[in-house]
């Protein structure tokens, strides 16, 4: 087990203890039951929803009460959590960003979990591959997927088609069909961009969609056997090349002016006729209802080129672990194991949060496999072979993916010297993780 790399100043060790202080060591309520804390990363609607879900939870486990805490998951209240587990006074379950896991356990911030999930008879059989293997780091289980996202749907707008005199049930299958519809999409008043057909960069974030573009490519972001980023293979920087084509041909500054108009909800930039293709996240299916109920809209498969991966996806979501020191594992594993593991538990969060169960077992998901929208994510699901790499410098990783996208994009460096540049700096900084020991 990895020390705990944490440097906090006394002071800020003596306000976290206030700050957590009747989080976590309640050790039973009134009714003899035990209580356990538990820190969520949402507000709004999927607040009202945790809420549900804990008491269904509550429910089927009279002994345990679990009080929720809304932390949103930032550098800042990432801090607060490392410095309850300095203090030996954490929560006793808390959500973590799968990319987080392998991170938050080589900083010796999590419990493992591998006599819990043995004793349940769990393994990646039970679960869809990606989701099981972002938690497992070092040979050790750290946490279960509490919610996995499919990354993504490929969504066009069938209005702009036909306006284009393309067939809008015709979506391309190839990067070079993709570059043909563009051309025919993209709509230019005053030499101004009113429609573009494609922003491959454009959705998510700079890093999310080199990995999203990168794998349909056949490219490999990591080798996990050696420890070595490879954010500069020879198709990982094809990917980007063709991202950047995007960047020359159209010019990046009048893409630019054009997004600096593009909105969310019911602004967004696909539900009003300002873009006409894109990457579709789950979340989007519900926010067409509300926002856009009369979007005639299509979804199939990212396209890829011929010797790319046909049907490539990936898989994030959030996850379930159990903080070092928690003052009640046992109750908090079967929290976790409810939420994430359990037939009864994953249908009840799915249906009030709306959220697709990494438990492959799970009977929610037949029942939405014919469910408009939803069957072709399950489909996505069911094929996906990646997450994102699980290394403890996973933010550190995306920082500079980021840089390398919005470097090469701007041209201030080739797609190849930004990519090698990335891989060269999150290198430094995994082994500089790996070996301070």
């Amino acid at each position: 087990m990895a020390r705990l790399r944490l440097i906090v100043p006394i002071l800020a060790l003596a306000i976290a203890s206030i700050l957590v202080q009747g989080c976590s060591h309640e050790e039973q309520s009134t009714g003899g039951k035990i209580v356990i804390s538990m820190w969520h990363p949402w507000g709004g609607t999927q607040s009202q929803a945790m809420d549900d879900i804990i008491k269904a939870f509550e429910a089927a486990h009279p002994n345990i009460d679990v009080k929720p805490l809304y932390t949103p998951n930032n550098l800042s209240n990432n801090q607060k959590f490392f410095t309850s587990v300095a203090a030996k006074r954490p929560p006793d379950v808390v959500f973590v960003d799968g990319p987080q896991v392998a991170e938050w356990a080589e900083q010796g911030a999590l419990t493992e979990l591998d006599a819990q999930v043995r004793d349940a008879g769990l393994g990646i059989k039970d679960y869809f591959p990606p989701c099981w293997r972002q938690n497992e780091y070092k040979g050790h289980v750290w946490a279960l997927t509490y919610c996995a996202d499919p990354n993504f749907a490929f969504v066009w707008n069938k209005k702009d088609f036909r306006d284009a005199g393309l067939d809008p049930n015709a979506p391309p299958k190839t990067i070079a069909e993709l570059d043909q519809l563009v051309r025919k999409l993209n709509k230019l008043e005053r030499g101004k961009f009113t429609r573009i057909g494609l922003i491959p960069w454009g959705q998510y974030g700079s890093a999310n969609s080199l990995f999203t573009w990168g794998w349909a490519f056949g490219g490999s972001f990591y080798d996990p056997v050696h420890n070595k980023v490879t954010c500069d293979d020879p198709k990982i920087v094809k990917a980007l090349e063709w991202m950047c084509s995007y960047a020359k041909e159209y010019n990046i500054n009048k893409i630019a002016s054009l997004q600096a108009g593009f909105g969310t909800a019911e602004l967004n930039p696909l539900y009003v006729g300002k873009l006409s293709i894109g990457c579709l996240h789950i979340s989007g299916i519900e926010d067409i209802k509300k926002y856009a109920p009369s979007l005639d809209y299509g979804m199939s498969y990212i396209p890829a080129p011929p010797d790319g991966e046909a049907h490539s996806s990936w898989v994030g979501g959030w996850c379930m672990a159990i903080p070092k020191g928690s003052r009640h594992p046992k109750e908090a594993w079967e929290l976790m194991r409810w939420m994430c593991a359990d037939k009864q538990g994953t249908s009840t969060v799915a249906q009030k949060a709306g959220l697709f169960p990494g438990y492959r077992k799970s009977p929610y998901l037949a029942k939405i496999r014919n469910k408009p929208g939803y069957g072709m994510f399950l489909r996505i699901l069911e094929e996906c072979r990646h997450q994102r790499p699980v290394m403890p410098a996973q933010a550190f990783y995306m920082g500079a993916l980021q840089r390398a996208v919005d470097d090469a994009t701007y041209g201030k460096k080739t797609p190849k010297q930004a990519l090698t540049d990335a891989r060269i700096e999150t290198q430094r900084e995994l082994d500089l993780v790996l070996g301070d020991k």
